[in-house]
């Protein structure tokens, strides 16, 4: 076990929990947890995970600022509009082929599921940052084939971080379904 995936884990569980609290801080904490993270994939040559990292460096940025920009709106928990479901999904499957390629080329371990869960881990950030509750159903199936993916490479830790991030997202579905429907 690595310093690096302790780091990860820690601030992985605190971001994800801060999230679904909509903590601001949540942010930060997501941000070192992407930094420690990129560094151990690069390590166990999951390149479309650390690509996805450093994707998630420049999304968690941009979530900040744009939950901070937002933070004195009607900025709420919602549901995901229907008509933009399609789009979400067959962006989705675009993104994992073409992941898919790319991993083949650079020989990448995994490539498909490291291109599906990529593209996907994408799909649910970006509904993350509009705040749509889905996105937390979502990164409860994300986050349950990452388990099996990590457990494939060994990487035990990060295992066991994802089992965790998916039961807390399971938490996150249920918080942010209720704050829908107050509204």
């Amino acid at each position: 076990m690595s310093a690096l995936a302790v780091i990860a884990f820690v601030t992985g569980v605190l971001g994800v929990w801060l999230t679904i609290k909509q903590n601001i801080l949540c942010w930060p904490m997501a941000l070192i947890s992407v930094i420690s993270s990129m560094l151990e994939f690069y390590n166990e040559r999951l390149y479309g995970d650390m690509s996805l990292q450093v994707v998630y460096f420049f999304a968690g940025v941009y979530g900040w600022v744009y939950w901070e920009k937002n933070a004195r709106s009607d900025f709420k928990v919602r549901y995901t509009p229907v008509k933009v479901t399609p789009y979400l999904v067959a962006l989705t499957l675009v993104q994992a082929v073409i992941y898919f390629y790319l991993l083949k080329i650079f020989r990448g371990d995994q490539p498909f599921f490291d291109a599906a869960l990529t593209a996907a881990s994408l799909t649910a950030t970006y509904m993350m940052i509009k705040k749509w509750v889905e996105n937390w159903f979502a990164w409860v199936i994300i986050d349950a084939a990452y388990v099996f993916l990590y457990g494939i490479k060994d990487m035990w830790v990060f295992a066991a971080l994802y089992f965790f991030f998916a039961i807390i997202a399971f938490t996150g579905w249920i918080r942010w379904r209720k704050a829908a429907f107050i509204k």
